[in-house]
């Protein structure tokens, strides 16, 4: 008697935890494109930014050559143009425009800037609170 049932579950058991499986696999074969592309995503927005930081490197450097060169606009189209040459597959994959490309290269050549010269903005922003003295304690 247990031969019979058994005889007569084990083809639809086998059947039901293939349909499992195959629905198992389709569902994850659904997900992984999506993950791919946010990774290669995020690989090309890191790639981008990197280029950017380094193209700002070359700007300071450049500038600090010849500081008659110090031309904002000059420096922040050098910026542009490292990254368009570096990372060709990221810009076509998140296709920024010149002028988001020049804004993001402006911004990361102010802050580098500021850095080198040891401006603190929110220290200056303390300080122009009537009553409030934000320099660090000596």
């Amino acid at each position: 008697m247990f031969d019979t049932i058994t005889a007569t579950l084990q083809p639809m058991l086998v059947e039901y935890l293939l349909l499992l499986t195959l629905a198992g696999a389709g569902w994850l074969m659904r997900q992984l494109p999506e993950r791919m592309r946010m990774d290669i995503e995020a690989r090309h927005r890191e790639a981008l930014h990197r280029a950017l930081d380094t193209g700002v490197g070359l700007a300071v450097a450049a500038v600090r050559r010849t500081p008659q060169a110090a031309a904002l606009d000059m420096a922040v189209a050098e910026i542009a143009g490292y990254v368009h040459r570096s990372v060709p597959d990221a810009l076509r994959r998140l296709a920024p425009s010149q002028a988001q490309l020049e804004q993001m290269a402006r911004a990361k050549l102010q802050q580098h800037l500021e850095a080198l010269i040891g401006r603190d903005k929110l220290t200056e922003a303390l300080n122009r609170v009537p009553g409030l003295d934000a320099r660090p304690p000596q």
